[in-house]
């Protein structure tokens, strides 16, 4: 009996003690959870990993350019594809704009995801604390949510959704008013309209839809929707323009993308298990238990309060947007609607509305915390000695949940790969560092051999990615833009025409595609990445050295040796590398 008596005892002590961690702001935890996860970035600093494709290589160029040239009027940025159009350089979160101007890149970058980071944990922090009022389920959200490996420059465009979600809250509940607006707007300066905006007003306007029917005049919610629908014609005046009047200074080379069907049951699975690209959630796992935990709940529907079924109700609706979500992805991506979107012009030809798939990482995450919050709230606490009844018993089912997802966002996070940067360096990771990609004492040494102005010339690069020479202050007449003039695209396309031909994969990348304004050729295709490592030789290249010319371009960036650089109408001015770099540069001039 006393064995038993002191069984119970620590049973109740251990849940009393969860029932009261319940209860406590656990959001302050962030400060500590945003030391663990910044701390090899001061450790590592330039020697830091990210994502490169998409994000170092392109949009952060938006940003360094943009700051560049802020406030000089211009409307064209000289340095890149032979001077674009600033409009076709616009950022994903103008908010962040000044870091660029006042800061190094690095640090720029560094801080932008900070904040960035900040507003994903306590967004999703306090979004499942006003759903759930469980301290428990919004700190293990926001931990999840906020070390997703999403990509900081977009912005709050993903990180931001539980932000704008519990601002939406808030102003459907008419409280913290002021704070709510404060946040609309704080969104629609750090998210981008087309990435993920559109999506939320058209959920927001469908919201406000329903209670007017309803005959609810919430004067809160109109306001919100509103001022964030003002903040996105603010920033994006040039695309409004663009779509009512039909001005462009410009036709894009976007008019001449193909859009391909994919097999609709295939897409749809694909996509509700695994999201998409740039949206990663790593969600597959949580999927079962919250059908196991949907049935569950349908099952006890006539021992439900009123309460109880509209939140499950509410919880319902989650689970079919999100499948939803997944299935009008799919019909995006059928025969009829891809050929009708080749046979349109501007900006309907290209949108791409099917982004919806980037609510994912935010959806997921808070579907879960809703659901697994009503489970735990269902039994009555401490009712009777039933073990299922204990608190103890729901915290372990909750770890045991997210185990396995847990395992998988720490594998793919940016902690996880910065500690093992730490721990073994590239030559066993693998990973390409931010100071080995940009390589700026390479690129010092070459703007030193070359000895001119680096605004009185243009180069080209080959198998050799062209931000870093961008970031440097080179001037490029190739790059990796998704908005430039059609008629450049035509024109550098009269240099590789030869060289697409001897390989037909790269001729579709570029002539159906074209975001990537490259020298492909047919020895190495679209390859963009190959570093010193790669030895590459290139033999009987075939570019037009005339139409290069009429681009002003004056040297070439080569990953490899050129062997008929004679010929060509090149002359080889040295062989560059640097220790650290993660490239090996042959440098010609054209002649």
């Amino acid at each position: 009996m006393d064995g038993e008596k002191t069984k119970g005892a620590v049973v109740d002590t251990l849940n009393r003690i969860i029932l009261k961690i319940d209860s406590l702001p656990l959001w302050c935890f962030v400060v500590v959870v945003a030391a663990i996860n910044f701390l090899p970035y001061f450790i590592l600093k330039e020697g830091s990993v990210f994502e490169i494709i998409d994000q170092l290589d392109e949009d952060i160029l938006s940003y360094v350019l943009t700051a560049r040239h802020w406030g000089e009027g211009i409307q064209t940025m000289p340095e890149m594809l032979g001077g674009i159009n600033a409009s076709g350089l616009q950022p994903a979160a103008i908010l962040f704009l000044p870091l660029y101007k006042i800061f190094p890149t690095f640090w720029a970058f560094i801080i932008q995801y900070a904040v960035c980071f900040l507003a994903a944990f306590g967004g999703m922090y306090f979004c499942v604390r006003e759903l759930t009022e469980s301290n428990i389920m919004s700190i293990v959200a926001a931990v999840c949510f906020s070390m997703l490996p999403l990509y900081p420059v977009y912005g709050l465009s993903i990180m931001g959704i539980p932000l704008i979600f519990y601002a939406v809250l808030c102003l459907a509940k008419r409280k913290n008013m002021v704070w709510s607006l404060m946040l609309t707007v704080f969104f629609g300066l750090t998210s981008s309209l087309v990435y993920t905006g559109y999506a939320v007003l058209s959920i927001w306007a469908v919201f406000l839809i329903v209670i007017f029917v309803r005959k609810d005049r919430n004067k809160g919610l109109t306001a919100g929707f509103l001022l964030l629908t003002a903040v996105y014609i603010m920033v994006n005046y040039h695309l409004f323009l663009e779509l009512i009047l039909g001005e462009s200074l410009y036709t894009s080379h976007r008019e001449e993308m193909v859009n391909y069907a994919m097999p609709f049951w295939n897409t749809v699975k694909d996509v509700f298990l695994n999201s998409g690209q740039h949206a990663r959630s790593y969600h597959k796992q949580l999927i079962f238990p919250i059908i196991l935990m949907m049935a569950g709940e349908g099952c006890c529907w006539k021992k439900l309060s009123a309460k109880g079924r509209k939140e499950y109700l509410g919880a319902l609706g989650g689970v079919l947007f999100l499948a939803g979500v997944a299935v009008f992805y799919g019909v995006c991506k059928t025969a009829p609607v891809v050929a009708w979107k080749n046979s349109t012009t501007s900006f309907f030809h290209y949108f791409q509305i099917e982004r919806y798939y980037w609510l994912y990482p935010a959806g997921w995450y808070l579907e879960f915390a809703v659901l697994f919050s009503i489970w735990w709230r269902r039994i009555t606490i401490l009712s009777d000695r039933k073990f299922w009844n204990w608190p103890a018993f729901k915290v372990i089912v909750l770890a045991l949940i997210l185990i396995p997802v847990w395992k998988n966002v720490k594998e793919n996070s940016y902690l996880y790969m910065n500690v093992n940067q730490i721990n073994n360096g590239s030559g066993i990771t693998g990973y390409i560092s931010w100071e080995s990609f940009y390589a700026e004492d390479l690129m010092e040494e070459i703007e030193t051999a070359i000895g001119r102005d680096m605004d009185s010339y243009r180069i080209v690069h080959l198998g050799i990615n062209t931000t870093p020479a961008l970031i440097h202050g080179f001037y490029t007449i190739d790059g990796y833009s998704t908005n430039y003039p059609l008629e450049y695209k035509h024109k550098f396309r009269q240099i590789i025409e030869k060289e697409l031909e001897k390989n037909e994969q790269t001729r579709l990348y570029f002539d159906e595609w074209g975001s990537r304004c490259y020298l492909f050729n047919g020895a190495t295709g679209n390859a963009h990445m190959l570093g010193k490592r790669e030895h590459i030789v290139y033999e009987n290249l075939e570019f037009n050295m005339e139409a290069l010319k009429e681009l002003n371009c004056e040297y070439l960036f080569s990953c490899g040796e050129i062997l008929n650089a004679e010929e060509l109408g090149t002359e080889f001015l040295g062989y560059f590398e640097t220790e650290k770099s993660y490239w090996g540069i042959f440098l010609y001039k054209i002649t």
